[in-house]
C-alpha cells in the first residue's frame, strides 16, 4: 500500500521497532502451548488446518519445556523430519509406534518402557503429530502413558474426533486451536524466513490474502517468488510486484503425488471452474474421486453467493495446478467445462442469466469455442462497471473481431480494449488493438456507419497513442483541426468537447501548459451533463494547470466537482474517476493541507483495495499521490523505499507517463538522506522529457529536481531555478514562478529589488496562506545586517515546511540517514512525540537519534541545534 496512507503505514521502517517492541503475536502464541505442555502428566491437543504450522510449533514448545526442565527427552512419534536439537524420532512402520498395543492397561507400561529406554531414564515428552489418524487403542494408550505421570504429550490434529475430544476432556487435557496467521504473524514469519526486516504493506496484503494466512502457503509464495528472481531486497524490505506473485507447479506436485489418474482430473476441472455451483458440472466429477479428495482435505465445501460451492481445500493449489497446466490441457479443460454447461442451459437464452452467461462466455473463450455475438455483446454491457481487466481485455478483443458485430459493437469494444491494454502495459494487445482500430476506420462503409462520436473516440484514441509513442505533436493537432470540423459539420457539442478534451490533453502532456490552459472548457459547468462526462480529462489537466498557477482552492473545486459528475450514470469511466481521484489530491498536497489530503488518499487507498479488479491498481497514480505527500511531510525513508518500487514499477507499465515526477520526488528524498549518486541518477530520469502526466505537472517535477539539487549543492542550481522562474513565468504558471524566484533568493542571499517586487506581485493574486509564506521568507532573507539576528529561529522556514518546502541542512557528513530526518525536524523545534509520530518511530528512538546528532554537531539542546542550522545554512548557501 502507498507511502502516506494509514492503510499502509505499517510499511514505514521504524514501524518494525514498534511491533518488536509490542508483544509479538507468534510468540503469545508459542507462549500459550508452553503453558499447556509445562504441566506434569499434560496432553495438550493442537487442532488446525495442513500448513497452519502446528507441528512446527509443537516442537518448539516441546523444546522449550525440555530446556526448563533440563532433564528431559524430547520424542518425535511417526515422524522423524521434525526432529531437532536434542530430539529424538520414536517413527516406526504404524501411524503412532503403537498398533501393537491394542489394550491399554497391558499396552502402555510396554510402550512407557520402550520409549523410557530411548530417553535413558529422563522425563519424557512427546510429540505425536497428526494424532487424529490414530487408531482408537493407540489414542488410549497414550492416554494411560500420561496418567501414568511418566509423560508429557504434545499433539496435532486436523479434525477435532471422538478420540481427540475424549483425550482433551480429561483434567490434564488441553485443546489450543492453531488458527491461519494474522497479518503481524504472517509478516514476523516472512522476515524470519527471507533474512529481512519487513516486508512491503502491498506484498504482504496480497499474500496474506492469498495463502489466508496458512503457513505453509506463504513460504511457498516466498521461496518462489525468490526462487524465480521475483523478490526485490531493497533498505530491509522484501516486496514483490502484483504482476510477478509466482505460484509454483512443484507446490501441486508435493500434494497431488498419491492421487490417481481420476482424481488429479478432479482437481484440474475444479481448480479452472472454482467456484463450482452448478449441477451439470458436479454431475461431470467422479463421486468415487470427489470423497476420496474430500478426506484428505484437498477439496472442500464452502458458501458462495448464498449457494454451496465446490473448491479446492488448501491455499494454492488450484494456482499451482493451473500454472503446471500445458495451455493444450487448459482448452481442454476450458472446453469440457464449456460443454457441461452449454448442454445445461437446455438450449434456453443465457443472456437473461447474467451469471452462468458470464460463465459460460469465459469457458467458451478460453476453450477457443465460437461464441455467438448475442452472448459477447451482453457479457461486454455486463462487465462496464467492473470485471477483471484481463477477462474485459479478452471478452473485448473477442468482440471487435467477431464476424457478426457491426461498425458500432466493434468499435465500442476495440475502443475499450485499447483503454485496459494500455493500463495493463499489454503492449502486443495494445498493437492488435490499434490495427482492429485502423481497419474499422480505413473502411469506409464501416467508417461511416460509426456514428461522429464513436469514429471521434476511435481516433483521438489512435492520436494520443502516436503522441506517447513520441510522434510529432504538430500532425496531431492537425488531425484534431479535421475533427474540429467535422464535429460541427455534425453540429454535435459533445462531439466537439470530445475533440477540444484531447487537444487539452496531448497540448499538457507534451509541455505547452499555457496553450492548455487556454484550450480548456469554461470553468462555468455545462448544463449538458453528456458535456461534462466527455470534458473530464480536460477538467483533470485544468485543475492540476489551477493549482501550478496557485489558483489551490479553484482547483480542488474542479477536480472534485469532475469527479462527483464522472461517477454518475450507467456506462461511468473509472480511468476519469481515477484521475480526477489523483487531481484532487494534489489540490490539498499543494495548498500544504497535509491532513486533508492524507484524508483523500485514505478515501482513494480504500477505493482501489475494496476491488481486487479496481483499475486504480494498475495506473500508479494513488502511488505517485502517497509519495508527493510523504515529500511534504517529511518522511524521506519511506519516500525513498516507495519511491524506488514505483520507479521500479513504471519501467514496466507507465500508462499516464508518471515516471519522471516520482523520479524528481525521489531525488529530493535521496538528497535529503544524503545519497548523492543516486539522487544524481534520479535527477537525470526526472530530467528525461517523455509525453504523459508528468509534462502537465512539469512545473512540480521541475521544482522537486531543483530542491534536490539545492540539497546536494550543485554549481547549477541557481542557473536552473533562473531557467524554471523564465519557463514558468511563460507559461502562466506563478506558484512555480514563486518557488523558482524563492529558490534564487536564497541561493543568492541577496535578491533584487526587481525579484522582491515579483514575488510580492505574484504572492498578491494566488493562495494567500502559500503566496504569503514564500514572500516573507523572501524579505527575510533580503533584510538588512541588524534587522534580524543571524541566529533567528526562522519562523517562516518552519511555516514553508508545514507546506513541504525543506530547505537545505548545512553539511554534516557524519549524520546517519535517520539522523539526518530527526535533526530536520528538530532544529524546526517540533517535540521528540511530534517526530516520533512523523516517523512512526518511538519517543525514546527520537531521543537516542537527537543525542547522537547532539553529540556529532557538537551542540547542548534544540535551541542550539536551530540555530547551528540556520547560522550554517546562511553561511554555506552564499553565491
Amino acid at each position: 500500500m502507498p507511502v502516506g496512507s494509514r492503510r499502509g503505514r505499517g510499511d514505514s521502517h521504524d514501524d518494525h521497532e514498534h511491533r518488536q517492541q509490542a508483544v509479538d503475536p507468534a510468540a503469545q502464541r508459542l507462549e500459550r502451548v508452553i503453558a499447556a505442555v509445562d504441566r506434569p502428566a499434560s496432553i495438550t491437543v493442537l487442532i488446525g488446518e495442513s500448513g497452519s504450522g502446528r507441528t512446527r510449533l509443537a516442537v518448539r514448545a516441546a523444546e522449550a519445556v525440555r530446556e526448563r526442565l533440563g532433564d528431559a527427552d524430547v520424542i518425535v512419534v511417526g515422524a522423524a523430519a521434525h526432529a531437532s536439537g536434542d530430539s529424538v524420532s520414536a517413527s516406526t512402520g504404524d501411524p503412532g509406534g503403537l498398533e501393537e498395543h491394542r489394550d491399554p492397561p497391558e499396552g502402555a507400561p510396554r510402550v512407557l518402557e520402550q520409549l523410557e529406554r530411548r530417553a535413558e531414564g529422563r522425563e519424557l515428552i512427546l510429540v505425536v503429530p497428526h494424532i487424529d489418524g490414530y487408531a482408537p487403542g493407540d489414542t488410549r494408550s497414550l492416554a494411560a502413558l500420561a496418567d501414568a505421570r511418566r509423560a508429557r504429550i504434545v499433539a496435532t490434529a486436523k479434525h477435532l474426533t471422538s478420540e481427540v475430544e475424549r483425550l482433551c476432556n480429561g483434567p490434564n487435557g488441553h485443546l489450543v486451536s492453531i488458527g491461519p496467521l494474522d497479518r503481524a504473524e504472517s509478516e514476523a514469519y516472512l522476515v524470519s524466513l527471507l533474512g529481512v526486516e519487513r516486508i512491503e504493506a502491498e506484498t504482504l496484503h496480497r499474500w496474506h490474502q492469498a495463502s489466508g494466512g496458512n503457513l505453509h502457503a506463504l513460504s511457498v509464495l516466498a521461496l518462489a517468488s525468490d526462487r524465480m528472481g521475483a523478490l526485490h531486497r531493497s533498505r530491509g524490505a522484501a516486496w514483490v510486484s502484483s504482476d510477478e506473485d509466482v505460484v509454483p507447479g512443484d507446490f501441486a506436485d508435493l500434494l497431488t503425488e498419491s492421487c490417481s489418474r481420476g482424481e488429479l482430473d478432479v482437481l484440474e476441472t475444479i481448480a479452472v471452474a472454482e467456484p463450482v455451483v452448478e449441477t451439470s458440472l458436479l454431475r461431470a466429477l467422479d463421486a468415487a474421486c470427489l470423497s476420496s479428495l474430500f478426506e484428505r482435505g484437498l477439496v472442500a465445501s464452502q458458501t458462495h453467493e448464498g449457494a454451496l460451492s465446490l473448491v479446492l481445500g488448501p491455499p494454492l493449489l488450484a494456482a499451482s495446478l493451473r500454472t503446471r497446466m500445458s495451455p493444450v490441457r487448459r482448452i481442454q479443460l476450458n472446453d469440457r467445462i464449456f460443454r457441461a454447461l452449454d448442454e445445461d442451459r437446455g438450449g434456453a437464452d443465457p443472456t437473461h442469466l447474467p451469471d452462468r452467461l458470464m460463465r459460460l462466455v469465459a469457458f467458451g473463450l478460453e476453450g477457443g469455442r465460437s461464441i455467438p455475438l448475442s452472448w459477447l455483446w451482453t457479457a461486454f454491457e455486463l462487465t462496464a462497471r467492473n470485471g477483471g481487466p484481463r477477462v474485459i481485455l479478452r471478452l473485448a478483443m473477442a468482440t471487435a473481431v467477431h464476424p457478426d458485430a457491426d461498425a458500432t459493437q466493434a468499435g465500442a469494444a476495440a475502443l475499450r480494449a485499447f483503454r485496459i491494454a494500455s493500463l495493463l502495459g499489454d503492449d502486443v494487445a495494445l498493437r492488435s488493438t490499434m490495427r482492429v482500430i485502423d481497419g474499422l476506420l480505413d473502411a469506409a462503409d464501416r467508417a461511416g456507419a460509426l456514428g461522429t462520436r464513436l469514429g471521434i473516440s476511435l481516433r483521438t484514441a489512435l492520436l494520443r497513442q502516436l503522441v506517447w509513442d513520441g510522434e510529432e505533436l504538430g500532425p496531431a493537432l492537425r488531425a484534431l483541426d479535421r475533427l474540429d470540423r467535422e464535429a460541427d459539420l455534425a453540429e454535435d457539442p459533445v462531439a466537439a468537447e470530445m475533440v477540444r478534451s484531447t487537444r487539452v490533453l496531448l497540448l499538457a502532456c507534451s509541455g505547452r501548459i499555457r496553450d492548455a490552459a487556454e484550450t480548456a472548457p469554461d470553468p462555468e459547468l455545462s448544463a449538458d451533463l453528456g458535456v461534462e462526462w466527455v470534458r473530464s480529462p480536460a477538467r483533470a489537466v485544468q485543475a492540476l494547470i489551477l493549482e501550478q498557477q496557485g489558483a489551490l482552492h479553484s482547483a480542488v473545486q474542479c477536480a472534485e466537482s469532475a469527479r462527483r459528475l464522472s461517477r454518475l450514470g450507467a456506462r461511468f469511466r473509472t480511468d476519469h474517476i481515477d484521475l480526477q481521484g489523483f487531481c484532487w489530491l494534489l489540490g490539498y498536497w499543494g495548498s500544504g493541507s497535509s491532513e486533508t489530503a492524507r484524508q483523500v488518499l485514505d478515501e482513494l487507498v480504500a477505493e482501489a483495495y475494496a476491488d481486487t479488479h479496481a483499475e486504480a491498481r494498475y495506473s500508479g497514480l494513488v502511488e505517485v499521490g502517497a509519495v508527493l505527500l510523504g515529500v511534504q511531510e517529511g518522511r524521506w525513508s519511506e519516500v525513498v523505499e516507495s519511491g524506488e518500487r514505483l520507479v521500479e514499477r513504471f519501467a514496466r507499465r507507465d500508462r499516464y507517463g508518471l515516471e519522471p515526477l516520482a523520479q524528481a520526488a525521489l531525488a529530493l528524498a535521496l538528497a535529503v538522506l544524503g545519497e548523492r549518486e543516486a539522487a544524481l541518477r534520479a535527477i537525470r530520469a526526472a530530467d528525461a522529457p517523455r509525453p504523459g502526466m508528468a509534462r502537465a505537472l512539469g512545473g512540480h517535477g521541475a521544482v522537486l529536481a531543483l530542491r534536490a539539487r539545492q540539497w546536494l549543492r550543485c554549481a547549477d542550481a541557481l542557473a536552473e531555478a533562473e531557467r524554471i522562474a523564465a519557463w514558468a513565468r511563460e507559461e502562466g504558471l506563478a506558484l512555480i514562478e514563486l518557488q523558482a524566484l524563492h529558490t534564487i533568493a536564497f541561493e543568492t542571499r541577496s535578491p533584487s529589488d526587481e525579484l522582491r517586487a515579483r514575488a510580492r506581485s505574484i504572492a498578491a493574486r494566488i493562495d494567500p496562506t502559500v503566496g504569503g509564506a514564500f514572500a516573507a521568507h523572501i524579505e527575510r532573507i533580503a533584510a538588512p545586517p541588524g534587522v534580524t539576528a543571524a541566529d533567528s529561529d526562522e519562523p517562516e522556514v518552519r511555516l514553508l515546511a508545514d507546506l513541504g518546502v525543506w530547505l537545505p541542512l548545512p553539511p554534516a557528513p557524519g549524520l546517519t540517514a535517520r539522523e539526518r530526518e530527526v535533526a530536520l525536524l528538530a532544529a524546526l523545534g517540533h517535540s521528540s512525540r511530534f517526530i516520533a509520530e512523523r516517523l512512526y518511530i518511538s519517543v525514546r528512538t527520537v531521543e537516542t537519534h537527537l543525542s547522537n546528532v547532539f553529540a556529532k554537531l557538537d551542540v547542548e539542546n534544540r535551541d542550539e541545534l536551530g540555530r547551528w542550522v540556520t547560522r550554517h545554512r546562511t553561511s554555506l548557501t552564499s553565491v
